[in-house]
């Protein structure tokens, strides 16, 4: 699940609770009802792939754009124009039994970065993995960003967003520890770390990354089930924590820059979608629900 600004509206992607469908959630800027469309149901790609376990959403061009995990491990890219109907579907990566090939997938996520459509991944071992694709063509060009081995801890969930003129990336480790992968756009090499001090002793089970004004900021979810909006200025610095309210236990969240405001949408583990924003600048959160018990997965 995720948040993302497309043309007008505030949007969401999630994958269905009981069926793992796709489904794509909608709003206009600045309020108004939610509305819900079917993005695309189990065994609709080819091959088909069972139920989808993941999905993140972003716009890339003048596209509504969806990166979705299949059950079988497999990672789709799925492409709207704005404002019209038709999902298409794209294979990005698929497990095979190629000694070059990444094990399965768990997780990805999806962003514009420069000109290019670009996914993060993390693989089943627990290696971080960058593919990006030229907008509207071309084939997607795998890359490793950090291999399970040369990490403290292997990556369990990762966030990908264009922040200054860097790709960024927030890594959750399997220990609990929140990182931040950077690298600048266009250049090769190896990608910087540096790691995000976590709030007291609480430990982060999801992440999610974007550019809010002049700041890279991170909605991250303890393990405890509560949130946080960490914060820090773009180019370096420290990075700075708040609470942000939640109706109850948190799964997972996702924030974005949507409008004048931080925008955080977040899954309660009874399966509610909720929607927090914050005028940027401002303090105090607004929350408002989207979907009731039982809607979504994380």
């Amino acid at each position: 699940m995720n948040v993302a600004q497309v043309g007008n509206s505030s949007v969401i992607t999630a994958v269905g609770a009981h069926d793992g469908r796709v489904l794509f959630y909608f709003q206009p800027i600045g309020g108004g009802p939610w509305t819900q469309e079917l993005v695309i149901e189990p065994n609709a790609t080819r091959p088909p792939v069972g139920a989808f376990t993941a999905a993140s959403v972003a716009q890339v061009g003048n596209s509504s754009v969806i990166a979705a995990v299949g059950a079988d491990g497999s990672v789709w890219f799925l492409f709207q124009p704005i404002g019209s109907g038709g999902w298409r579907p794209e294979l990005v990566a698929a497990p095979t039994n190629s000694p070059n090939s990444p094990p399965p997938f768990i997780a990805a996520s999806i962003a514009q970065v420069g000109n290019s459509s670009v996914i993060a991944a993390v693989s089943s071992d627990g290696s971080l993995w960058f593919y990006w694709q030229t907008i509207g063509t071309g084939p997607w060009n795998p890359e490793l960003v950090a291999a399970a081995t040369s990490t403290s801890s292997p990556v369990t969930a990762a966030s990908i967003a264009h922040v200054g003129n860097s790709a960024v990336i927030a890594a959750v480790h399997q220990d609990g520890t929140l990182s931040f992968y950077w690298q600048t756009i266009g250049a090769t090499g190896p990608w910087n770390q540096e790691p995000v001090p976590v709030s007291g002793p609480n430990n982060v089970s999801s992440a999610s990354v974007a550019q809010v004004g002049n700041s890279s900021v991170i909605a991250a979810v303890h393990q405890d089930g509560t949130l946080s909006f960490y914060w820090q200025t773009i180019g370096g610095g420290p990075w700075n924590t708040e609470p942000v309210p939640g109706p109850n236990t948190i799964s997972s969240a996702s924030v974005a820059h949507v409008g004048n405001s931080a925008v955080i949408a977040a899954v309660g583990a009874d399966g509610s979608l909720w929607f927090d924003w914050q005028t940027i600048g401002a303090a105090g959160w607004n929350l408002e629900a989207v979907a009731p018990a039982g809607s979504v997965l994380a």
